[in-house]
């Protein structure tokens, strides 16, 4: 820990632990989403398979195997309609944790999980989250770690009104 400032206060005891910190540790498969804010029952209508892929060595980021070319963004979106249930897919084909963040939309963990806009894809794992397209426009999916988006690790979600 590290005291960033006190204010008009002194500095604590070094042993101070805020209460904050006592709470339980959980993952993101622990958690439910409210009732009022789980997305309802329905049949997925479009699935988008995301290979996460790239590596370390020679800074390669990518989605599906093709870095997001910044000179031409709207090219080859994953094109989806308004109106549909969907599901991506995602999976992990580095050795290193990907927070994937899609702009405009919140995504559901599963039929009961939380609703998050950004979730944690574990090393060589796979995780899917559902969405309802029901914000039109075009919307960036990316990592939120910026070095692996900007190299490359983004897509672009599109569809219509």
């Amino acid at each position: 820990m590290a005291l960033v400032r006190t204010g008009s206060g002194r500095a604590p005891n070094a042993t101070v632990r805020p209460k904050e910190l006592n709470g339980a540790i959980v993952t993101a498969s622990r958690l439910r989403a409210a009732d009022d804010v789980r997305l309802p029952s329905k049949k997925v209508d479009r699935v988008h398979r995301i290979d996460l892929t790239g590596g370390m060595t020679k800074y390669n980021w990518a989605i599906n195997g093709k870095p997001f070319d910044m000179s031409d963004p709207t090219a080859a979106p994953l094109v989806i309609e308004e109106g549909q249930r969907v599901r991506l897919d995602f999976t992990n084909r580095t050795g290193m944790w990907h927070p994937m963040h899609l702009h405009g939309h919140t995504y559901q963990l599963g039929s009961s999980g939380p609703r998050k806009d950004t979730a944690i894809v574990l090393p060589k794992k796979k995780l899917s989250v559902i969405f309802d397209a029901d914000n039109p426009g075009r919307w960036m999916l990316h990592c939120h770690n910026a070095y692996h988006g900007e190299a490359g690790m983004m897509a672009l979600v599109a569809y219509r009104a």
